[in-house]
């Protein structure tokens, strides 16, 4: 028996599987040319944008602290995808949402990741706040960006990254106008809603006594229809906390006794104290920015800080951003679900007539339900996330409000995250504005949503 045709049989064989090795290679070396995001240290495209939003949103009236967050984790979103290519150990978020179709990314085409990051981010900023001097502010940080990172590049490839960097953005945001509640959020502060019946209802306070505010932002997730803005790491399940303490006046009764915590910290409280209070305030319009944003300020100090290079930045961003968009969620819906008054309309009632907080001159408290603390569940949903990313060990000082002279400018260092967002639900109870319970909770709240942040499946 001739042996050609099985000789033959066997070249061709092996002509093919070279045929196929090369193919693959080819594709390899493709691939292998895409520049990694890691390897750029460009934290500044993360960074100045940070520092855009606080500029903008602390004299941004309806933004403030809900409808910011939406903003904030879409921009994190859009650079997060449009970079994605350039990220070969994470995976596609949005892309697997029913209703997003994400560009297909050109491989052959050469780009730059920070010009892509820088692009995305600032569309969906200017989209989110649309007043003309907003949008001039993030416009001088995206100018500024693309000066800086088109050096020494050919225009082709600085219009390879702005377009990749908008188009991603774009449809993100058309993905965003599809929920009901979020978007346009900051035109309707307060909506009518159905005030429960009894004692210890919330309703509004001195000396303002200004209406609800974000009375609809968290209802109605659950059904996912009419109103509700739309949840990233959470179900509607993982919102439930403990029903609040029971109403009383009985001196014996744990909420006289909270009710007298804060009236005590108020009255005898330490300069410390004080401070601790002031320092994570951010409450007042046109002063600061609101305590969600000051998440940010705090992320981008870690970020230099920790000398970390531009995919970690962007990760952590990102990160941060959802959570902190779950956690108004949430909290606002617990908030007009349990409708729990604030300690100064208890206090006023039921012990001294003419207490009040010491937040502002005036004495003012936020206009919005007690239970549980807006400010509590931020801080704790940052912490968790930036433990993950940085470590449990991670020493750093907040310099957020260093050299103000309208009040207390200095800065104060933390052993750890959690170590901050700790302080940052006492410094309520210091402030006069919430129960410990409302604290207490937050936290739990927050660190709970962090987690759920943390398990996305961002990594392939």
């Amino acid at each position: 028996m001739s042996t050609k045709p099985l000789f033959s049989i066997l070249l061709l064989a092996m002509a093919s599987m070279s045929l196929f090795v090369t193919s693959c290679r080819k594709d390899d070396d493709i691939n292998s040319t895409i520049p990694k995001v890691s390897d750029s240290q460009a934290r500044d495209v993360i960074t100045r944008y940070n520092e855009a939003l606080l500029e903008v949103e602390r004299y941004a009236a309806g933004y403030r602290p809900c409808p910011v967050t939406t903003v904030m984790a879409y921009s994190g979103f859009a650079m997060y995808e449009a970079a994605l290519p350039g990220m070969p150990n994470y995976q596609t978020i949005m892309g697997k949402k029913a209703g997003v179709s994400l560009p297909v990314f050109d491989a052959t085409k050469e780009y730059n990741w920070p010009l892509v990051i820088s692009s995305a981010q600032a569309f969906i900023y200017k989209a989110g706040f649309p007043g003309v001097t907003q949008t001039l502010i993030f416009q001088a940080a995206e100018n500024e960006l693309q000066t800086k990172y088109s050096q020494g590049i050919s225009n082709e490839v600085i219009q390879n990254s702005l377009k990749r960097g908008r188009d991603v953005a774009e449809v993100l945001w058309n993905y965003l106008k599809t929920d009901s509640y979020a978007f346009q959020a900051y035109l309707r502060p307060t909506e009518a809603y159905n005030k429960l019946p009894g004692n210890g209802i919330w309703e509004p306070t001195f000396p303002n006594f200004q209406a609800g505010h974000w009375t609809k932002f968290g209802v109605g997730v659950s059904e996912n229809a009419g109103g509700g803005a739309r949840l990233f790491a959470i179900s509607p399940a993982d919102r439930n906390i403990p029903a609040p303490i029971p109403y009383s006046e009985d001196k014996k009764s744990v909420y006289y006794l909270q009710a007298l915590e804060n009236y005590n910290t108020v009255e005898s409280g330490t300069e410390e104290d004080k401070w601790v209070a002031e320092f994570w305030s951010d409450d007042l319009l046109n002063l600061t920015f609101s305590p969600p944003v000051r998440m940010f300020a705090i992320a981008s100090q870690v970020y230099n800080n920790s000398d970390c290079n531009l995919e970690k930045a962007l990760i952590t961003n990102t990160k941060i951003g959802v959570g902190l968009s779950d956690a108004s969620n949430a909290v606002w819906y617990l908030k007009w679900k349990y409708q729990v008054e604030r300690p100064v309309t208890y206090i006023r009632k039921v012990i001294d007539p003419n207490w009040k907080t010491i937040l502002s001159a005036d004495g003012v408290t936020p206009p919005f339900a007690a239970y549980p603390s807006g400010h509590s569940t931020f801080g704790a949903v940052a912490a968790e996330v930036l433990t993950d990313e940085f470590g449990t060990d991670f020493a750093f000082t907040d310099r957020c409000h260093e050299g103000r002279v309208d009040f207390r400018g200095y800065a104060r260092t933390f052993p750890n995250f959690y170590s901050f967002a700790e302080e940052n639900a006492e410094s309520r109870i210091k402030l006069g504005v919430h129960w410990r319970m409302d604290c207490t909770e937050g936290l739990k709240l927050g660190y709970r949503i962090g987690r759920k942040v943390n398990q996305i499946s961002w990594t392939k």
